[in-house]
């Protein structure tokens, strides 16, 4: 090997000089490529200066392809031709092939070892801070100092015997990088996403620990979770677009080629392996789906084969590799079923005839296949998909259950084999595709009978009484719910019934009544839950739809008419009557003296069931949930301006009765005892509402103690009117880019956030009014109205009070006239900054990239929370009058004495939001919802005009 050694050294010492290495990089790659692959081979002939060549040569490999993309494309092609030469008996040399290349498409994060810690105590806190940490810099694997950020602060209370902190988690603060951690935080991730990924600097990491509140308010960024990219929608086709080399380069068949080579699934396992995870890659992009759903490809055909070894071998921990290899199958064959019925056929026509089909439905009973339920789960999604279109495989397919779908046989003789057929005919009709090469199966079924046969049994057993009505607790209805046989009916009934019209039609007008009774029963079989997906699924045909609605329509009103029953019942056993008006009256003298009986109209207490018209002195609250969070996500300074958005579920309590809740549940927490108040809903914070009576100072004093809520929950403590205008801001935006409100509390939806708005409004106008505020940031609203320069209505884009800011801020301060003399200019603005974050999503720049107008999604969301706040105007405050400066007093007053009216309003300011502001397509058919046209004569030209 010295003669290899030296000639290496002498290749690597030419590839130092720029010169060469430029003209020679790319015709040499190969060559290396193969010198390393073949001293990889090395066995017998093994000596060290083999393995210091071998070395050597990756390191010239490293350096040689570690370039610009196109190098890196161009090797990954050298590194397909390669494997094309090798020997297909080779089982060892394409491995390091396609990790490499697995490794070129989706580099994957190394774990990290051991690092360090070095723990401080905050100079300003020498004084009252016993101890120090004097084992600095500590290992990560030293016992005590993880998982969690948590142990971290109870190692330092230990060592340091702040023993009164070791059960408190809000008495010490840990900052890394002048950052607030939460103890929540594993150590390792902060080390890797905070410390390093931000510049920490030197070996081990800087943890600083101090007292909170010992010197003021933190003012610091508190870090909660660092999971913000796991969130983020991920582009497939961006994150493996190097998968597409393979797909140029013929790599696909390549690939193809190299499993069909595999005889045997144990003795070649790595190369097995690598090529599962190089497929899987692959499948990710488009290009590389419809290669592979390519006939002359024959790639399912080649897949069946290895799946075929993957089902024989008995050894258990080749489950995992089965379920990867069905998960490539089914994406493929998923992505095959999207295209027309002809080509579909065609590329059906290469996985081989139907005794594949009876193979693959032998192995569901071998004992290692049939105990793994998602290695079967998968086994029959993919069978759906192989027999679409071919009667001949269908009908083996379908027959394979024929004899477990004889109900009323299995509901007497139930065996655990039997149990798992239905099991598994459930999965694979929920897993056949909605379209139309998915219904051709569909309608097979449907053809052989079971629709109508599980129909037939639902009648036969479904308890015959008044229809929709039923006693839940009724032997009757106990006994059909118990029945083995109607949980596994109602869930391949909701499969089949999945955008295919013939099943949709078969489930009769008398079946809707009965499934509809289910949906409304609470058994341990879940057959409420599975009956309500049946008409869910039914409800996707128009016609039946209909019907579903006017069945659950008659329950609702019939139950009306059984309450009323019970209520004039009541009603008689008190002297007392409903007249034709509805009213209450009393029968008797004595009762005519009584003050009459009354319906609160407005809002209600979910504790006690009053409202203003009983207890007009106490004060209702909404149980809200507040999170802290940036004001603005395109500010351009490094430090973000850190505020906090609230939502609600809107249920309106009355504080006392919250506290005398609370006060009973001693065994709970706060608002662990207020979420079952809530609609089983997260909170943490109860916006006082100041009602027609209620006095000022109880309002004020549950505003101070929401503020507290607030502070707690957030950690910021500059609660201003300024941080509520940007928190309706913010759910204002949410609306406008139509996300979701329950993501964080579990409930809560557009409905119950739209009731808050106007309270939102309120609150901030109440600290506006005190503080005496309006005529301040009247001046601020009109200077920022009146600027005319661009570049400053630019780089307003990129700051935390930008034009969202203003147009929220002009509801509070601008009367419905001022509003329509200055709206043109905030929806100028607005489409500026639309336009200025779609050129420059990074940060403010001195000009707009591009001045030409974008397609109308890029303007969207800031011309929907436009349309929000014209349409708070028009439906929440149309009928409020006063001048400018009456406006804030007069607007407070009138959101304080018109609860019922605010409720109505923001009904219909919420079907104006769905039914016309999200459906527009075109600027003009915006202008034209919102009624611009009679101020924008041209829109076609109205945006191309603003950025002249």
């Amino acid at each position: 090997g010295y003669a290899l050694n030296r000639l290496t050294e002498l290749l690597d010492s030419f590839l130092n000089n720029p010169i060469i290495r430029r003209h020679y990089k790319g015709r040499l790659v190969g060559a290396v490529l193969n010198g390393y692959l073949s001293l990889r081979r090395l066995v017998v002939q093994r000596t060290r200066l083999i393995d210091d060549t071998q070395d050597r040569l990756l390191e010239m490999l490293e350096e040689m392809t570690t370039g610009t993309e196109e190098e890196t494309k161009a090797f990954m092609a050298i590194c397909m031709e390669t494997v094309g030469r090798c020997n297909l008996q080779d089982m060892l040399t394409p491995v390091f092939i396609f990790e490499r290349l697995c490794s070129i498409i989706y580099p994957e994060e190394n774990d990290i070892g051991e690092f360090f810690l070095t723990l401080d105590k905050d100079p300003q806190q020498e004084d009252f801070l016993q101890g120090r940490m004097l084992g600095n810099p500590y290992s990560s694997l030293e016992a005590g100092l993880g998982p969690l950020m948590r142990d971290v602060k109870n190692k330092i209370c230990q060592d340091c015997e702040l023993v009164a902190l070791l059960e408190d988690d809000n008495g010490m603060e840990l900052l890394v990088n002048n950052k607030i951690m939460s103890l929540d935080l594993p150590v390792k991730e902060v080390y890797k996403k905070v410390w390093i990924a931000e510049g920490g600097e030197g070996d081990s990491m800087r943890i600083v620990y101090r007292m909170r509140g010992l010197l003021g308010d933190a003012t610091e960024e508190f870090v909660e979770t660092l999971n913000a990219k796991a969130q983020e929608t991920v582009d497939n086709e961006e994150v493996y677009k190097m998968a597409n080399v393979l797909a140029d380069c013929d790599g696909l068949r390549i690939m193809l080629d190299r499993l069909a080579a595999i005889t045997s699934v144990t003795r070649a396992k790595p190369l097995f392996q690598v090529l599962l995870k190089l497929f899987r890659h692959c499948i990710k992009v488009k290009k590389s789906r419809e290669i592979l759903c390519k006939p002359e490809l024959r790639s399912i055909a080649v897949f069946l084969s290895v799946l075929r070894l993957c089902l024989e071998s008995e050894d258990s921990s080749q489950a995992t590799i089965t379920e990867q290899l069905l998960n490539i199958m089914e994406t493929i064959l998923a992505d095959a079923a999207s295209q027309s019925l002809d080509q579909f056929t065609k590329f059906s026509q290469t996985f081989g005839d139907s005794d594949y089909i009876k193979s693959l439905l032998g192995y569901i009973n071998s004992p290692h296949v049939k105990s793994n339920p998602s290695v079967l789960n998968h086994l029959m999604r993919v069978l759906a998909a192989l027999v679409y279109g071919h009667p001949e495989k269908m009908k083996i397919l379908v027959g394979y259950f024929h004899m477990s779908l004889d109900f009323e046989i299995f509901d007497i003789t139930r065996s655990q084999d039997e149990e798992q057929t239905l099991e598994l005919f459930c999965v694979l009709t929920d897993g056949i595709e909605r379209n139309v090469i998915g219904n051709t199966l569909k309608d097979y079924i449907v053809s052989l009978g079971i629709v109508k046969d599980a129909l037939s049994y639902i009648h036969s057993h479904a308890p015959c009484v008044k229809p929709t009505l039923l006693r839940t607790d009724s032997d009757e209805l106990k006994e059909f719910i118990s029945r083995p046989s109607l949980k596994y009916i109602l869930r391949f009934l909701t499969g089949l019934a999945n955008n295919h019209e013939k099943t949709q039609l078969a489930v009769t007008a008398d079946t809707i009544p009965i499934i509809h009774r289910l949906e409304q029963v609470s058994s341990d079989e879940h057959v409420g839950s599975l009956a309500e997906n049946l008409l869910e699924a039914l409800c996707t045909n128009k016609t039946v739809a209909i019907r579903i609605e006017e069945v659950r329509e008659y329950t609702r009103s019939e139950k009306k008419r059984l309450a009323m029953a019970m209520r004039e019942k009541q009603l008689g056993a008190l002297g007392m009557r409903t007249n034709d008006k509805g009213q209450v009256t009393a029968k008797s003298t004595i009762m005519q003296q009584m003050e009459d009986l009354g319906e609160e109209s407005g809002l209600v207490c979910c504790i006690c069931r009053e409202g203003y018209k009983y207890q007009p002195t106490k004060v209702l609250g909404i149980y809200t949930f507040t999170k802290r969070c940036n004001v603005e996500e395109f500010e351009s300074k490094s430090r973000k301006t850190v505020g906090y958005n609230t939502v609600t579920h809107f249920n309106v309590v009355h504080v006392d009765c919250h506290m005398s809740a609370v006060r009973l549940a001693r065994a709970r927490d706060e608002w662990e005892s207020a979420a079952l108040q809530n609609a089983n809903t997260k909170c943490n914070g109860l916006l006082p509402l100041w009602g027609p009576q209620v006095a000022e100072s109880a309002f004020a004093s549950c505003l101070a103690r929401h503020n507290t809520y607030l502070q707690e929950s957030t950690g910021h403590r500059d609660i201003g009117y300024s941080s509520t205008v940007h928190d309706l801001k913010l759910l204002v935006w949410r609306f406008a880019q139509e996300r979701p409100f329950h993501e964080d509390t579990g409930g809560g939806g557009p409905q119950s956030n739209m009731h808050m708005v106007p309270y939102l409004i309120h609150m901030a106008l109440y600290v506006i009014n005190t503080t005496r505020s309006a005529s301040r940031e009247e001046k601020n609203l009109t200077t920022y109205l009146e600027s005319t320069t661009t570049e400053k209505w630019q780089e307003s884009a990129f700051e935390a009070d930008g034009p969202l800011y203003w147009t929220i801020m002009s509801i509070l301060l601008h009367s419905p006239q001022r509003w329509e003399q200055n709206r043109l200019a905030h929806l100028r603005r607005l489409i500026l900054i639309a336009q200025a974050r779609h050129c420059n999503p990074q940060g403010a720049s001195k000009t707009i990239m591009e001045k030409d107008v974008k397609d109308y999604i890029a303007y969207k969301a800031y011309l929907v929370f436009f349309g929000l706040v014209d349409g708070i105007y028009k439906y929440f405050f149309k009928t409020v009058s006063g001048t400018d400066e009456q406006w804030p007093n007069n607007l407070a007053d009138f959101i304080r004495h018109n609860d019922e009216l605010m409720m109505k309003a923001s009904e219909k300011l919420l079907s104006f939001y769905t039914d016309e502001l999200l459906p527009c397509a075109y600027f003009d058919e915006f202008c034209d919802v919102t009624g611009l046209l009679n101020d924008i004569s041209s829109p076609d030209s109205y945006i191309s005009d603003i950025f002249k």
